[in-house]
């Protein structure tokens, strides 16, 4: 059965953070510049393709899904939210709560539920926290950040 997106987001880094690759570069370049300038030259401009490789490459994909193999949680062609590597049937969501920053700041800090699925990037601002109704599931919510949260909850069915 092939898969039907609903919603796709990859939590990319923002482009301020572009700087992260870049200073590890230079830094690196600075550092081995004592042993050989050209050979530091080189290493810089590796080390800054590699950080931003890895930065895009381990970027999580939160998206909403509509089909997809059987076992892969739910019903075959009922909606299914994935967040990172994890997946789970949109049947078994509650109605989905929006965080600003300052809520997320307390949802990741004193508020916190260790038993919860997290999705989490600090480079995003806003989430959406989904209770999970489903009895026999021991998480009580996902924690998912997005940059685009309402049409999130619009693809989950929500609101």
């Amino acid at each position: 059965m092939t898969r039907t997106a609903l919603y796709r987001e990859r939590l990319r880094p923002s482009a301020g953070l572009a700087v992260i690759p870049v200073v590890a570069g230079v830094g690196t370049a600075l550092a081995f510049t004592p042993v050989d300038v050209t050979a530091a030259v080189v290493l810089g401009v590796v080390v800054a393709v590699a950080v931003s490789v890895l930065l895009v490459a381990t970027s999580p994909v939160v998206a909403v899904v509509r089909g997809g193999e059987p076992g892969d949680g739910g019903a075959e062609g009922a909606p299914r939210l994935r967040a990172g590597r994890a997946v789970i049937p949109v049947d078994a969501l509650g109605d989905p709560e929006v965080l600003d920053a300052d809520a997320l700041t307390r949802a990741l800090g004193p508020e916190a539920d260790v038993r919860a699925w997290v999705c989490h990037r600090p480079w995003v601002r806003t989430a959406v926290r989904v209770p999970v109704t489903d009895p026999r599931d021991a998480t009580p919510y996902w924690l998912i950040c997005t940059r685009r949260p309402t049409q999130l909850i619009a693809a989950l069915g929500r609101r």
